[in-house]
């Protein structure tokens, strides 16, 4: 009888502990399933719609610096234009553009290159300005526009033993150095680029949401990535620029507050190939004078405020090159 009621007691210890794991395993997987749906829907916020020119701002166009321009139609969706100064061509940049309406807000940069001899080559990436899509998809969706650029130039602009360059700036740069470890270029510039698409969405959550929480999603970011784009979805820019071993300047703000310390490509990257520029009191377009960048912010307060007055607004100021970082670019271009 005593055998019985202990291998009874043993029975139901075994169901309770059964009963308990079960529970929290339920409970772990029905957390895990709520994050993963709120990382999905936060993902979908950030990249499930379109990205067009506002209405309320001036872009400046080719005309506005006396560039010839041709249209690109590629045709995948993607659209953008040839952009030409000076009969004389060093080499082919293709630019690739950082989150917003296009290359359309590159203008300035895109005729500096000019001005200095360089064809330009920009597409607009799925889902924005000229190019088709609903959305422009995720992170990764640039680098597919990038090689897609490299493709197309290849084929249709340069000639024998022209180098061809990688230009960018933020989602561009990111995209720019993952491209050099899939088509062969030359030497790519790298302007304030993000390491990994997980951290770049919890840098950009953190400012909504908390640093805690951001930090609590990021994993499911990862898994988001992978179930849209395979592993190649959480790829790092820095890890790519280092195995493709192609020369690199790595342009960053020290007070860029975009892309943060621990996602920056700038304190990542390695390897003799990478050159890095500092920007001394520069944030996230370090390529603009620093009063330039307080104009850009001026622009991004009134937006979120509801200010739809740009009239008196000066856009010349905001696009004001700083000549020094410029210059810094055009020299490692130029470099053998």
């Amino acid at each position: 009888m005593l055998r019985l009621l202990i291998s009874r007691e043993a029975t139901v210890n075994v169901i309770v502990a059964t009963s308990v794991t079960l529970i929290v395993i339920g409970v772990i997987f029905t957390v895990c399933f709520i994050l993963l749906l709120v990382a999905w829907l936060s993902y979908r916020t950030a990249f499930g719609s379109r990205y067009d020119k506002n209405p309320y701002l001036k872009y400046f166009t080719a005309e506005d610096y006396g560039l010839n321009t041709r249209p690109v139609n590629c045709g995948n969706g993607l659209r953008g234009f040839l952009y030409e100064k000076q009969t004389t061509k060093n080499a082919l940049i293709i630019f690739c553009h950082g989150m917003g309406p296009g290359q359309i807000a590159y203008t300035t940069e895109i005729a500096y290159f000019c001005k200095n001899g360089y064809m330009v080559f920009a597409l607009d990436s799925v889902g924005c300005n000229m190019s088709e899509g609903k959305s422009i998809k995720g992170i990764y969706t640039g680098v597919d526009t990038a090689v897609a650029a490299i493709d197309f130039a290849k084929l249709n602009f340069v000639a024998d033993n022209m180098p061809v360059y990688l230009v960018g700036h933020s989602w561009g740069a990111y995209s720019a150095l993952c491209a050099t470890s899939l088509r062969k270029v030359d030497k790519v510039v790298a302007i304030s680029p993000p390491d990994t698409p997980s951290k770049t969405l919890q840098g950009g959550a953190a400012m909504f949401i908390g640093k805690p929480f951001a930090a609590i999603l990021r994993p499911f970011w990862w898994c988001v990535n992978f179930l849209k784009y395979g592993v190649k979805g959480n790829t790092g820019a820095s890890r790519m620029i280092t195995e493709s071993g192609v020369p690199a300047l790595i342009v960053h703000g020290d007070k860029d507050n975009v892309v943060s310390p621990a996602n920056a490509v700038y304190y990542k990257a390695k390897g003799s190939n990478v050159k890095k520029v500092l920007a001394s009191g520069k944030a996230h377009n370090p390529y603009n004078t620093i009063e330039a960048e307080k104009s850009l912010a001026e622009i991004s307060v009134k937006l979120k405020n509801g200010d739809k007055d740009f009239s008196s607004f000066d856009f010349t100021a905001a696009v004001k090159e700083d000549e020094e970082i410029m210059r810094e670019i055009l020299e490692f271009l130029k470099s053998n």
